[in-house]
């Protein structure tokens, strides 16, 4: 038996499932020896418990039954590859469905192997309980959305207040004025700077909204939303912000997740111009370089100070920051679930130099989104 760096176990061509499956009998993880279609031919106890189920209901259960409706389509077309020798193995976190209908996350190790007994192709999965895990993350995701919204407070009042000051100051020369004739004109642009604040307030309600099923919405009208939060920022911190869009690509998304995503990386971008600079945002059709599926492409781009080749390669991980107390590192880590969540993918290029520095990400999803195929992150530096 060999363990990958991957974690991903594989067996040797001549050992029977009989005998894996004696060296996993009494595991802490999960075990199961299937065949081709999911159903269970050899399973251990532990495996039994993950899925809340007895020793003699495993031993006729089917994996690919018991696994979340929404999961079994990804792992199919894994397995797909894996029986036509395009991977030697897999590893997939997905769910399974308990009898009582509650979920349970798992992490699959998943391998084939040809039995000599019956001259057939078996598949191993090794599986261990993840849920824990995932509750903490789900934990991380609320708090790093809530920090968020925090992190637009400021804006969204200094927004606000500005276009209140402006009615306050009208009406107190409508007030002064003469005759209604006199009064009007403060009168309207008092009602525009009004609805001017309504607007900026639809806006900031939208960030938290969210959804149960993704919905088709027009990228440049998320993003806009999210540069209009950011005006009063981009004046204080003197960065000139530019919005170019090429047609207006719809995505099936969960629109406040997206917008998340944006508020992210477009406050990154803000704060790694400290002296001021350019943002660029720019969304167009666009198609995904692994796959050639035509999709959205989101691109933000800023003159700042670049990022070192230990925060490229640090970046996504959970609580990792450069910016000491003022940073929770959990948001690009969140941007990266929410990108993969949406089956899209992102590449990062930065240059960190004293006068010429800056970083460009750009965001591609398949036009279906949420319910489009795999995902994955890719990094490069310039």
């Amino acid at each position: 038996m060999i363990t990958s760096n991957l974690g991903v176990i594989y067996f040797d061509l001549m050992t029977s499932h009989r005998e894996i499956g004696e060296w996993f009998a009494n595991a802490a993880t999960g075990f199961a020896v299937t065949d081709l279609r999911g159903n269970i031919i050899n399973a251990n106890q532990t495996l039994a418990k993950i899925v809340d189920l007895t020793p003699g209901q495993i031993s006729d259960a089917n994996l690919f039954e018991l696994t979340h409706p929404e999961d079994q389509s990804r792992h199919r077309g894994l397995l797909e590859k894996l029986l036509a020798c395009e991977i030697p193995a897999f590893v997939i976190e997905k769910r399974y469905l308990r009898p009582d209908g509650s979920v349970v996350w798992v992490r699959n190790s998943v391998s084939l192997i040809d039995d000599e007994e019956s001259r057939s192709r078996h598949v191993v999965s090794v599986c261990e309980d993840i849920s824990q895990r995932k509750r903490a993350e789900e934990i991380l995701e609320q708090q790093e959305q809530m920090a968020a919204i925090g992190r637009l407070t400021s804006s969204i009042i200094h927004e606000i207040n500005n276009p209140l000051e402006a009615v306050l100051n009208l009406i107190y020369l409508a007030r002064r004025s003469a005759d209604l004739g006199e009064a009007g004109p403060y009168l309207r642009d008092a009602e525009e700077e009004l609805g001017r604040a309504c607007d900026i307030t639809t806006q900031g309600l939208q960030f938290h909204r969210q959804s149960c099923t993704p919905t088709s919405t027009k990228m440049v009208e998320i993003l806009q939303s999210v540069l209009a939060l950011f005006k009063g920022k981009f004046k204080t911190a003197r960065v000139r912000a530019e919005f170019r869009a090429e047609d207006a690509p719809e995505l099936m998304c969960f629109a406040g997740e997206m917008r998340q995503v944006f508020v992210n990386l477009v406050g990154n971008a803000v704060d790694s111009m400290p002296d001021g600079g350019q943002l660029t945002v720019r969304t167009r059709p666009g198609t995904d370089w692994r796959t050639g599926d035509h999709g959205v492409r989101i691109t933000i781009a800023d003159t700042g100070r670049g990022m070192s080749l230990e925060t490229r390669r640090r970046m996504y991980e959970a609580f990792y920051t450069t910016k000491g107390t003022e940073g929770s590192g959990l948001g690009l880590w969140v941007t990266a679930k929410i990108v993969r969540k949406h089956r899209g993918c992102i590449h990062v290029r930065s240059k960190s130099m004293a006068r010429s520095g800056g970083t460009a990400f750009t965001l591609v999803f398949p036009y279906a989104g949420a319910l489009g195929k795999t995902a994955g992150i890719q990094e490069h530096a310039a």
